[in-house]
């Protein structure tokens, strides 16, 4: 008999890895075709969010109550009941001890081992099912199907909208590459295109006029000139004149978004648990009754785990490093939960005290020295091998 035909009902906690609940039920290889959903009355949103996907995914979801109590007794005697309910089921029934209090947990899996069900846990280091009982079976790899939208929504977002689903144009990403090896030469020229592409006339695009210091920054005049030559802007005496807004969001720092994100498209092909990606990504949240929206620059899932990267062409003013930092890490956290990485790819470097912040934060730090490298420095991120 094939694994995706034999019948299991896979019981699950509510916890803060909701993907744990979700990656060993949609991985055809896993044997599923129903899913209960033990919580307590006061988290039924985070339950909608993760039935909602699982059903979409198009298995069975049922929903089970467990008292809100410390006392161990009580929340055993609940799991007694619901295991007393799936013996007279026709599928087997395996316990996901991945998530939940300690003491739900250690009362779920007492109640499971002793009514013979497998239990399992869903080991977010390797990626996979890691086995409690039977004790000596080995580990099941979980497949990496999860899109970023079914990630965000079981996370309690939504995914609006995001740009380049397709990819960036090729003469872009060759302007893209040539900067970034001449990143060390650069810096004062990028730092002028992105004050003329920031400060436009209205609508027109037309950048203020560039003063002397402007005029004879070679750097910045050798910008222009590669924007120019692929008709992306036009100088006319000392203004710049942008195509569009799209053409200014790239020389205002969009071209190293657009760079990374090529690299990290580019990179699906060389690193298989590469499962999505996504650039420019407008996530909306509901806090407290409230909309809160934010943008990530560049976002990859690997191995059913969320990278966010955040990139910078501007100098961070005093004390600017270290917001940035602090404003990666609260996103990452809230996002993508637990197991979330997170990057900063600038073109400046961070003072000692925010290099201190990024080490303490886990936020991996791709300056101006390993930029020249991108493409290979982050595989490495994603695969796990930092630096």
């Amino acid at each position: 008999m094939k694994n995706n035909d034999k019948k299991v009902s896979h019981i699950c906690l509510i916890g803060d890895d909701p993907t744990a609940n979700l990656t060993p039920i949609i991985d055809k290889d896993i044997p599923s075709d129903r899913v209960i959903i033990a919580h307590e009355e006061h988290q039924q949103e985070q339950v909608e969010q993760l039935k909602k996907v699982i059903q979409i995914r198009g298995y069975k979801v049922e929903k089970w109550l467990i008292p809100s109590t410390f006392n161990t007794e009580e929340i055993k005697f609940n799991f007694m009941q619901l295991f007393e309910q799936e013996a007279t089921h026709p599928s087997d029934t395996w316990l996901n001890a991945s998530n939940g209090t300690r003491y739900q947990i250690l009362a779920a899996f007492e109640v499971a081992r002793a009514y013979g069900a497998h239990i399992y846990i869903v080991e977010p280091k390797y990626d996979a099912l890691c086995w409690l009982s039977p004790e000596n079976k080995e580990i099941t790899p979980v497949a990496d199907k999860i899109k970023l939208h079914e990630f965000f929504s079981v996370n309690g977002c939504k995914l609006k909208s995001q740009q380049n689903k397709n990819g960036i144009a090729p003469d872009l990403r060759v302007i893209g590459e040539n900067w970034l090896k001449q990143a060390d030469r650069l810096q004062t020229g990028l730092a002028k295109l992105n004050y003329l592409a920031q400060f436009t006339h209205g609508d027109t695009f037309i950048s203020k006029e560039q003063d002397n210091a402007m005029l004879n920054d070679e750097s910045l005049q050798w910008l222009l000139s590669d924007l120019e030559t692929l008709a992306l802007i036009k100088v006319d005496g000392k203004s710049v004149h942008f195509q569009n807004e799209k053409t200014r969001f790239f020389a205002n720092g969009g071209w190293l978004e657009e760079i990374t994100f090529s690299y990290i498209r580019n990179l699906s092909a060389e690193i298989p648990e590469l499962q999505d990606d996504g650039h420019s990504v407008e996530i909306e949240r509901s806090v407290n009754g409230k909309t809160i929206k934010n943008e990530l620059d560049v976002v990859a899932l690997v191995n059913n785990k969320l990278h966010v990267i955040e990139c910078k062409t501007k100098k961070f003013k005093s004390g600017g490093g270290s917001d940035m930092l602090y404003k990666i890490d609260s996103l990452a956290e809230r996002l993508g939960g637990l197991k979330c990485k997170s990057a900063l790819v600038t073109f400046y470097p961070l003072n000692n005290s925010e290099l201190a912040r990024a080490y303490e934060l886990n936020i991996n730090i791709f300056n101006v020295n390993r930029i020249v490298n991108l493409k290979s420095s982050l595989k490495k991120w994603l695969l796990g091998n930092h630096e």
